[in-house]
């Protein structure tokens, strides 16, 4: 009887060591979620958790585009002068995150823009651009003060106003996502979600990862610069993809939420270095609608890492990744 007991433990602690003993293996996964392509590579056991990680994106995604007619931020912008919205936590989450963006940034991210955006629709290239009495009609939508919330209810105040968390929504999925990949034991993957970047732990081969910024000159050429992080989310925003052309004028995807105005200033791209993925895409989509000195002065007055590129052709990194940056299409300037 005991050789049959100490047989049994054998096996277990046998099946137990295959267990831990396993080797490690690279998978990756490609799909469309949130009107772009999403790659993800890990380092593990198995795949299993990409089809988790693809699932959570198409809740993200049927739970937060204004664009989808049966999403949460839908039916808020639906009920909008009329009633309250209960929402899934995460929803609620993600509104509060873009909340303290705006009052982080003066205003200049606001995620009632939406009236403002939907106006102009700049993806359409239709060749038309809003009258100045229609700017303004949108505008006075646009007041934070018309968004109120308490816990998971959701109210905007007026008629017309329209939620819009297309500036923050991609980086808050790389959070979710990336939290999703910890507790199940991931210590080395990439999330790239139409060119934001998450990535965790170090790369496959046990370096810091290798970040490319994208040439907003030459878009389809090597990168303006590389950055070389772990842990980090690495979010550019950029008008080199994004506009329409209306008579030989170039009219951006970002908006002055006070005047309603497209803007069309001296940057063409601006990067955010952050572990916090929500605030990187918020910061980077504000940052570019601030032009360069005033995002330059926020930039130190946070302390967040940030490259800006300008239209001279200059680069502008701050001080902290100064050990971190390397390239030489162009020279880099540190604040």
């Amino acid at each position: 009887m005991k050789l049959k007991y100490i047989f049994a433990l054998i096996l277990f602690l046998a099946a137990l060591l295959f267990y831990f003993l396993r080797p490690y293996q690279t998978f990756s996964r490609s799909g469309m979620a949130m009107n772009t392509i999403i790659r993800m590579g890990i380092k593990s056991h198995n795949d299993n958790v990409l089809d988790d990680a693809f699932s959570l994106l198409s809740q993200l995604d049927n739970s937060l585009s204004m664009y989808n007619p049966s999403s949460d931020v839908s039916l808020i912008n639906s009920q909008a002068g009329s009633s309250s919205v209960d929402v899934p936590p995460h929803v609620a989450d993600v509104i509060r995150k873009a909340v303290s963006l705006h009052n982080m940034t003066d205003g200049v991210f606001n995620p009632i823009i939406g009236s403002v955006t939907r106006l102009w629709k700049i993806n359409q290239h239709d060749g038309v651009i809003p009258s100045q009495e229609s700017i303004d009609e949108a505008v006075k939508l646009t007041d934070i003060n018309n968004l109120s919330f308490h816990d998971n209810s959701i109210f905007l105040k007026h008629k017309g106003c329209v939620l819009d968390l297309g500036g923050i929504a991609k980086g808050y999925a790389g959070d979710l996502i990336a939290h999703l990949f910890r507790v199940n034991g991931i210590k080395s993957a990439l999330i790239d979600l139409g060119g934001n970047i998450c990535v965790i732990g170090n790369n496959f081969e046990g370096n810091d990862w290798r970040v490319g910024i994208r040439d907003p000159f030459e878009p389809l050429s090597s990168p303006a610069l590389v950055v070389h992080v772990h842990d980090c989310n690495v979010i550019t925003s950029g008008n080199y993809e994004r506009f329409k052309i209306v008579d030989g004028k170039k009219f951006s995807h970002f908006f002055n939420p006070k005047t309603g105005q497209s803007v069309m200033n001296d940057l063409l791209s601006v990067t955010v270095i952050n572990p916090d993925g929500a605030l990187s895409d918020g910061l980077a989509t504000a940052f570019m609608a601030m032009g360069f000195n005033k995002a330059h002065d926020m930039i130190k007055h946070l302390n967040v890492n940030a490259v800006l590129i300008r239209n001279d052709k200059t680069i502008h990194a701050s001080e902290g990744l100064r050990d971190i940056v390397s390239g030489n299409k162009f020279q880099i300037e540190f604040f």
